[in-house]
C-alpha cells in the first residue's frame, strides 16, 4: 500500500512542466508590474520637480545677465549711427531704415574687440559697405581684423597712399577678401551707394596736392528726410575751406557734426561750423590722451554756436536716431 500511495502523489512530468511555466509566468508578471510601477514613479516625480521649479522662479529674483541671455530690444525705425568708444581713433556704426550696414573707420588696432562685441550684439554678420576716411592708423587699425573677420560687400578710402605698416597690413588683408575696393574723390555729385532711402554725398577730398595729409580725409554728408550727419575724418580748417571752395554751403548743412581730428583745434573752423550748423557735435576721443584734446577753444566755438557735444571719452559710445524729421539719443 506504501508503494501505491507515493505512486499516487509522485508528480507527473506533465505536471512539473505546467507548474514551472506557471512559475515563469509569475515572475514576467511581477517583472511587468514593477516596471510600469517604476514608470509611474518617474512621471509623478518630474510632475512635481517641474511645479517646484515653476514656483522656485516665480518666487526668485530676476535673474543675472550672466545666467541669462537678454532678448535684443527692437531698434527704432530710421537711420542709426553709433560712434562707438574706441579710444584715441574714430569708428561710427550705421544701420539704415532697410537694415543695411556700414562702419566708416575702425580705430586703432587695438579698437576691433570692442567693434566685434558691438556688431555681435546687433546681430551683424557682415557689413554692406566698410570706408575709411583717410589711412592714419588710428582710424584704419581695427579695420585689419574686421575684414579678415566679416563678409564685406564694399570698400572705400581716399586714394591717397599712405607709407606705413598698418596701411600694407589692410592692403594685404583687403587683397585676400571678397570686397570690392574703390576709392572715389569729391566731385559736382559724387555719391556713394548704400540704401535708396539714404544719401551718402562725398564733400571731400579732390585731387590735389595736401600739405596735411589730414586734409585728405572723406567729408560726407549723409541724409535720411530732413536729418543729416556729416563726417569729417581728421580734416583740418585749410580741407574744411577747400571742399566749400568747391561745394555751395548748403552741401554742410546737418544735424549732426562728427567733429574733425578728435577735437583739435586746428579743425572745425567757424565758418564751416556756420555752414553746418549742427543741434549736436560728437567728439571721437581717448580717455586722458597724450595730445590734450578736445581742445579748449574748439569747445568754446561750439559752446558759443549753441551746440549739445557728446564726447566718447565721457559719454561712450553715442547712438543716434535720425528718423528723417528729427535726431533723439538712443539710451
Amino acid at each position: 500500500m506504501e508503494q501505491d500511495f507515493n505512486q499516487f502523489n509522485e508528480p507527473t512530468v506533465e505536471e512539473l512542466a505546467h507548474r514551472r511555466r506557471n512559475r515563469i509566468l509569475l515572475i514576467l508578471a511581477l517583472v511587468f508590474a514593477l516596471a510600469v510601477v517604476a514608470v509611474v514613479t518617474a512621471l509623478l516625480h518630474g510632475a512635481a520637480q517641474t511645479t517646484l521649479a515653476t514656483a522656485a522662479v516665480a518666487a526668485s529674483p530676476s535673474p543675472s545677465a550672466e545666467a541669462v541671455v537678454p532678448t535684443p530690444t527692437p531698434l527704432p525705425s530710421g537711420l542709426l549711427v553709433t560712434f562707438l568708444d574706441v579710444g584715441q581713433g574714430d569708428a561710427a556704426f550705421l544701420q539704415s531704415p532697410s537694415g543695411k550696414t556700414m562702419l566708416i573707420d575702425g580705430g586703432p588696432e587695438s579698437a576691433f574687440p570692442t567693434i566685434d562685441q558691438f556688431l555681435v550684439s546687433r546681430g551683424v554678420v557682415g557689413l554692406d559697405v566698410v570706408l575709411a576716411s583717410h589711412l592714419h592708423a588710428d582710424h584704419i587699425g581695427g579695420l585689419i581684423q574686421l575684414v579678415d573677420t566679416y563678409p564685406i560687400g564694399d570698400f572705400y578710402y581716399p586714394p591717397f597712399d599712405a607709407e606705413s605698416e598698418t596701411y600694407f597690413q589692410l592692403l594685404d588683408a583687403l587683397k585676400e577678401s571678397q570686397a570690392t575696393v574703390s576709392s572715389p574723390l569729391a566731385g559736382v555729385d559724387t555719391l556713394i551707394p548704400w540704401d535708396d532711402a539714404v544719401e551718402i554725398r562725398v564733400l571731400a577730398p579732390y585731387q590735389t596736392v595736401y600739405s596735411d595729409y589730414n586734409d585728405t580725409s572723406y567729408i560726407l554728408r549723409v541724409s535720411y528726410g530732413d536729418t543729416a550727419v556729416l563726417f569729417t575724418g581728421d580734416a583740418t580748417s585749410l580741407g574744411e575751406k577747400l571742399a566749400m571752395k568747391a561745394q555751395p554751403n548748403h552741401c554742410f548743412d546737418a544735424n549732426v557734426l562728427k567733429v574733425g581730428h578728435h577735437g583739435s583745434s586746428d579743425s572745425t573752423s567757424e565758418k564751416f561750423l556756420k555752414a553746418v550748423s549742427p543741434q549736436i557735435a560728437v567728439i571721437s576721443v581717448g580717455k586722458n590722451n597724450d595730445y590734450g584734446l578736445p581742445d579748449e577753444a574748439l569747445l568754446d566755438r561750439l559752446n558759443d554756436a549753441g551746440v549739445t557735444v557728446y564726447r566718447t571719452d565721457e559719454d561712450g559710445s553715442i547712438t543716434l536716431l535720425l528718423d528723417g524729421t528729427n535726431v533723439t539719443v538712443v539710451e
